[in-house]
């Protein structure tokens, strides 16, 4: 299983948890982690493939796999996001992972250029997961500062005063301005052609998908869901929103209002593509109510979930309004873990979780009266519990965000 090579590769025997669901999402983590870990009287798949490495040895302190399950939070893969990386894959610009074309002209003609987008690049790695609004005015922001520091992008005023030091520096600042230009250029082309993209749902689609899986308008209040079906309505109904984009506002909207009844459905099926409708009979799957709506499947915030996102609000309120609101579910299970306060009741172990392995080091050497520690910053990281999160379902770049962001801060 690739769960335990990924455990074996980190030098991990993990405590396991999972998600203790009601229905068939809270069996699935239960079955996997069993495999995992072992159910009292058969040995699990970690400690059999642990058994045929007999050098192989665990970390000091176990870290802990969390299984979870997509059940619990359905309605984030569906949301069209609004980050650089996550609207270039709604939209289906990333070819063979990383690999991108956008259209442009060369001496007045059309032509198609390939980049590629990945770690190396700077800005793609600092901006990816930044509103593309956002990331249009750092680009901006940038350019400026470039032209003034820069001796070649400054332009080529007062050439005639110009001394041997200012033509030297030009000769060295012309490297540093091609490649600025190159990377400015690939950026700004991509982020025109992503808000083109965009731009038929940044009218309604978004703000409709927001207002109905977080229950609350940009300023964090409480919205009622009189209108939810009518704006529903006029999006199907647009000839500029691709299918797969109605298809997924359709989705949101049965999750969230806890089902559809029949009339509704005549109304909203009549403009969906027929192939397309068995995707939302696949939702009872998950335990999620297609037929009439019942208050009992209507999707609500949890007082937790709910105050992440007005914290959210507040923090990135320049960018978090109409179409940035919501927040994935899983960084309030993370962030609950990370601090010791995941509840055993929701979240139990397979297991008793085994303790921290304490390793007395001692310092070498000769005796001073000042003490030396031998421990090093890598000492310290090395020995730290990890937290190892497996969502069946798959994960979304929102939730890669939200959980990277907070671990910044919190480590």
């Amino acid at each position: 299983m690739q769960i335990t090579s990924l455990c074996l590769c980190l030098n991990e025997r993990p405590n396991i948890r999972f998600h203790a669901a009601s229905g068939r999402a809270g069996k699935y983590c239960e079955v996997l982690a069993r495999i995992l870990d072992g159910d009292g009287t058969e040995t699990g798949d970690l400690d059999n493939q642990i058994g045929k490495l007999p050098h192989w040895k665990p970390r000091y302190n176990p870290g802990t796999l969390l299984i979870l399950d997509r059940e619990s939070d359905p309605v984030a893969p569906l949301l069209h996001e609004v980050t650089y990386q996550a609207a270039l894959m709604d939209a289906d610009r990333i070819k063979d992972g990383n690999l991108i074309e956008v259209e442009e002209k060369r001496k007045g003609k059309p032509t198609r250029t390939t980049y590629v987008l990945n770690e190396e690049d700077k800005w793609w790695r600092e901006f990816r997961h930044r509103h593309v609004k956002e990331v249009i005015g750092k680009l901006s922001q940038a350019k400026e500062e470039f032209l003034k520091n820069n001796q070649v992008a400054a332009g080529q005023r007062d050439v005639a005063e110009w001394d041997s030091k200012q033509m030297l520096k030009q000769v060295r600042d012309y490297p540093l301005y091609r490649e600025f230009t190159r990377q400015y250029k690939k950026h700004t082309g991509i982020l025109a052609m992503t808000l083109n993209g965009l731009r038929p749902l940044l009218k309604e689609g978004l703000n409709l998908e927001q207002d109905m899986a977080t229950g609350m308008d940009p300023k964090g209040k409480k919205i009622s869901s009189r209108d939810f079906f009518s704006r529903l309505c006029a999006i199907c109904e647009s000839s500029d929103i691709c299918m797969l984009s109605k298809l997924r506002i359709v989705m949101t909207y049965i999750i969230t209002q806890g089902g559809m009844n029949k009339k509704e459905k005549d109304i909203i099926f009549s403009h969906l593509n027929h192939n397309a409708l068995p995707a939302i009979g696949k939702l009872e799957e998950l335990g999620i109510n297609t037929g009439n709506r019942q208050n009992a499947f209507k999707r609500k915030l949890d007082s937790s979930h709910e105050a992440e996102i007005k914290n959210h609000l507040n923090e990135e309120a320049e960018w978090a309004g109409g179409q940035w609101r919501y927040r994935p579910r899983l960084l309030d299970t993370v962030k609950q873990m990370i601090e010791g306060k995941l509840s055993t009741k929701s979240h139990p172990y397979i297991r008793a979780p085994r303790k921290e392995t304490v390793v007395e080091r001692k310092a070498s050497g000769i005796r001073s009266r000042r003490i030396r520690s031998t421990k090093t910053k890598l000492d310290d990281d090395a020995e730290k519990p990890r937290f190892i999160i497996y969502v069946l379902g798959g994960h979304t770049l929102s939730s890669d965000y939200a959980v990277t962001s907070f671990l910044v801060y919190f480590v």
